[in-house]
């Protein structure tokens, strides 16, 4: 049977057939972002160095200097970043009990062997990527080893349609228990539970309801009820005020530069300030719509549904039916990340309440899992 690996690396995907072992893959780094990169360190870094020595020559030692001295030091690092790209690249062979792995790049050489013996699981996770013009997230599945250096990626792609599905096949095929990380530490599944829902989890005992926390939802999270429904909502924004802060002063970094650089040619200085105003105003967006609107879930008999709640109005959100939830669990989505409740089939993931009091978190949690519990015993008695 063929499945899909990628091998990591810079969130390209690569295809393998284990059905044809022994294999040999080699995956490469990304020419065209390698050269990219080194093409816009120069720039990003350049443009700037010759203001600042424009600056010195002229005897200007202000704290505009400080301005200056952000872009190349942010260059140099792109710089480094976009030769790795150009040297990196990986060998990989399996012969259907041991991978070995010779890895190079910039920092050198290394290689090692590893039977599949030694690997604890299939573990899914995500990593947010962020770069100069956009951010985006990773869903990866690595093959754990209890030497982090030796894990080996088995999938990376942009979407996370079929992520879920991926992870389960993964698991199954290589006789490995399923891992995911939850807020209270690494969670296994087995393989004989993959395809079976959070209500027959929760009716064969291996997924357990906190009563006590469904007695005090905290102030965070404000619960009402709508017939068969329960509906929480945040109190409050999600992000914190500093981070609005610094949403709307970053951008000021490229004005400046276009305001107190009159030395730096004018067309830099209008692509500065241009970029910088484009900034301001999508951040400002999204900072009003955090202090505008809360987050709302909605918990019924037919389902769960995410979305944001206006003063007036709501959107339409995403929604899970009962019996396509798989998991329920608190998480974060990626390294760093607050966590949040994460409520997830093999089609679609859910997320509540990122960055909510604990106390908050477990409530909407054990909220979940009671009335999918209650809805799978009322569907019994019928």
């Amino acid at each position: 049977m063929a499945i899909t690996i990628n091998l990591g690396g810079h969130g390209r995907r690569w295809e393998l057939d284990l059905s044809a072992v022994p294999f040999e893959r080699v995956q490469s780094g990304g020419r065209a972002l390698g050269v990219f990169l080194i093409v816009f360190a120069l720039i990003w870094g350049g443009a700037p160095v010759l203001g600042l020595v424009s600056e010195l020559q002229a005897g200007r030692y202000g704290p505009e200097i400080l301005l200056f001295l952000i872009f190349p030091v942010v260059g140099v690092a792109v710089l480094l970043f976009g030769l790795h790209s150009l040297m990196w690249h990986r060998r990989i062979a399996f012969d259907g009990n041991v991978f070995t792995v010779a890895e190079s790049g910039l920092k050198g050489t290394r290689r090692w062997s590893e039977p599949l013996s030694a690997y604890q699981g299939v573990l899914r996770h995500t990593r947010r990527v962020r770069t100069k013009n956009s951010s985006y997230t990773l869903y990866m599945i690595d093959l754990v080893h209890p030497d982090a250096a030796r894990k080996i990626n088995l999938y990376t792609a942009r979407t996370e349609r079929g992520f879920r599905e991926k992870w389960e096949s993964f698991a199954r095929r290589l006789g490995l228990p399923a891992l995911e990380t939850g807020e209270g530490g690494m969670v296994h599944r087995e393989a004989e539970d993959l395809d079976k829902s959070a209500a027959q989890l929760i009716a064969e005992g291996k997924v357990e309801i906190d009563r006590d926390a469904l007695l005090q939802p905290g102030d965070a999270i404000s619960v009402r009820h709508e017939g068969d429904t329960v509906v929480l909502t945040r109190t409050r924004p999600v992000n914190p005020w500093w981070g609005w802060l610094l949403a709307l002063l970053f951008p000021l970094v490229f004005v400046g530069v276009a305001i107190f650089a009159p030395d730096m040619p004018l067309p830099a200085r209008l692509v500065f300030g241009a970029v910088g105003a484009v900034l301001e105003i999508a951040f400002a967006i999204g900072v009003a719509t955090d202090l505008l609107s809360r987050q709302r879930l909605r918990v019924g008999p037919d389902g769960v549904r995410v979305n944001r709640a206006y003063a007036r109005s709501e959107t339409a959100g995403k929604s899970l039916a009962s019996p396509e939830i798989e998991t329920v669990m608190l998480a974060a989505k990626s390294d760093g990340a607050r966590p949040a409740l994460t409520i997830a089939g093999d089609h679609e993931s859910l997320r509540f309440g990122r960055g909510l009091p604990r106390r908050s978190l477990d409530f909407a949690l054990n909220t979940v899992l009671s009335k999918i519990s209650e809805t799978r015993r009322r569907r019994g008695l019928r």
